[in-house]
């Protein structure tokens, strides 16, 4: 029979973690045994999120971070590792879009979408890579995801 846990004992990190396709990828993280730190922006959001799984049996951290700044995401990969151990997996998942005609939207629209969409990403796994270079393992998965069709593009 296939090990029905086969992340036991590693650690994932989740960004935009507190709901949705986040939510739902830390649960089945946990569910296959490993430990999960999540993060979001939305403190009430988080916590919440972080009691939901706690309750579900899955060891979690919820910190509140933004992607957007290094200082945060520092923060972040240092509390996780505190908590839960050095990070095996990493999941960039946090991201924003701008929903309406691309003629009216302003460029502090662009650059938070280009902030958390890429910049966000950059700085996660500037911060994880070099610990899962060091152990010779490690996974980061990044996932690009609008949740409707043609954000940030659509016309007059």
């Amino acid at each position: 029979m296939a090990n029905e846990r086969p992340l036991e004992g590693k650690t994932a990190l989740v960004t935009g973690g507190s709901r949705g396709i986040g939510l739902a990828t830390a649960r089945r993280l946990g569910e296959m045994g490993a430990k999960v730190s999540i993060c979001a922006r939305d403190g009430e959001r988080l916590d919440r999120a972080t009691r939901q799984l706690t309750q579900e049996g899955i060891r979690t951290v919820g910190v509140h971070a933004d992607v957007t700044r290094a200082g945060d995401v520092e923060l972040l990969v240092q509390k996780t590792q505190t908590s839960l151990g050095p990070i095996e997996i990493l999941v960039n998942n946090a991201g924003i879009g701008y929903f309406g005609p691309v003629q009216e939207a302003s460029e502090a629209n662009w650059d938070g979408v280009l902030d958390t969409n890429l910049k966000g990403v950059f700085l996660m796994t500037k911060a994880v890579a070099p610990g899962m270079i060091e152990r010779r393992s490690g996974h980061i998965i990044n996932i690009a995801s609008l949740a409707g069709k043609n954000a940030f593009a659509r016309g007059a």
